[in-house]
């Protein structure tokens, strides 16, 4: 999605998009569980990485959407979306750094449906 499919955003779809990206993101972690047979204390995608060695570009992936997740869940401090003035809609997240971090609309739908990919990858693996 380009930014000029992003300009009529508003904060409640933003939101929204933030929310996804979190639901998505229980999702993946719960096929993760479903193909360890149950959890422990580990946090379960340290411990799936583990079993499952899985392929880099499935890696990538996973790292990728916990670190928009991280940011997310731990940084979230501001939201723009602000249709009038043009730009793409977008929250802004504090990193451990103390840096300010933009992550568009855009990128948070890129997200989500990557989160469904990584999901749906995981529950075939674990059907075969």
């Amino acid at each position: 999605m380009d930014a000029s499919q992003t300009r009529t955003i508003v904060a409640r779809d933003l939101l929204a998009a933030v929310g996804e990206v979190m639901l998505r993101w229980g999702y993946l972690e719960s096929a993760m569980l479903k193909a360890l047979d149950g959890s422990t204390r580990t946090p379960v995608v340290q411990r799936w990485l583990a079993v499952a060695e899985p392929d880099a570009e499935l890696v990538d992936g996973i790292k990728d959407a916990a670190a928009i997740r991280h940011l997310l869940a731990h940084g979230l401090c501001e939201i723009q979306a602000r249709p009038r003035r043009g730009g793409e809609a977008e929250v802004v997240c504090r990193d451990p750094a103390d840096a300010l971090v933009r992550i568009t609309f855009g990128r948070l739908r890129e997200v989500a449906l990557n989160l469904d990919r990584l999901r749906l990858h995981i529950d075939a693996a674990n059907r075969a």
